[in-house]
């Protein structure tokens, strides 16, 4: 017997869509308006697509306010967009971080240029925003062939102290299922990026 996941509508552009597929927000005891991007806290929820447009039209419609009635503080649609934009930030961090424990993670420019050369390459490659510009060519065009999704996100830095070394500029993810979520997170965070 097929499970279906329960399906909730964008009060916004009206999209019905499963619950997991759309973003939600609940009051915060204090009265503000938060994210909860986990779905996971209590109270009455509501729900837009994830993007910002539909997350500007809900709040200029006084969408949250029916929903959350008069004990709700003023919309700070500014806030609201960093909250998405971190929560799913923190998403892609973690999917990185397990993949990793799991032994799923290829890390360094030499090794994912090799690896992305081999017969079962990585589908997703994770690029510093301040790799080398050759080195990014490089990469690119390796993940070319095998149709590799490739992204930049973090410093060399912050990749680094992810994964407990020093300056990383690229990590790649072998093909899984952390694979696929962390695919389904860049593009979730491509939405909601601020251009």
């Amino acid at each position: 017997m097929a499970t279906t996941q329960p399906q909730r509508t964008c009060v916004s552009c009206r999209t019905v869509a499963d619950k997991s597929q759309l973003l939600r927000f609940v009051l915060a005891p204090d009265g503000q308006v938060v994210v909860d991007y986990r779905q996971q806290l209590p109270g009455r929820g509501l729900y837009t697509c994830l993007t910002l447009q539909c997350l500007a039209q809900a709040a200029k419609r006084n969408s949250f306010r029916r929903v959350f009635g008069a004990e709700m503080q003023p919309i700070k649609l500014d806030e609201l967009k960093v909250q998405m934009q971190q929560a799913i930030f923190l998403r892609i961090k973690g999917l990185i971080l397990m993949s990793r424990k799991a032994g799923q993670l290829i890390a360094g420019s030499n090794m994912v240029l090799d690896a992305l050369k081999g017969s079962a390459p990585p589908v997703v490659v994770v690029m510093a925003s301040d790799i080398a510009d050759n080195m990014k060519q490089k990469i690119e065009h390796s993940a070319k062939r095998p149709q590799v999704v490739c992204t930049q996100l973090f410093d060399k830095v912050s990749l680094g102290q992810m994964l407990g070394k020093e300056e990383r500029s690229v990590v790649a993810i072998q093909d899984g299922s952390l694979a696929s979520m962390l695919n389904s997170e860049l593009h979730r965070y491509e939405l909601v990026r601020e251009n």
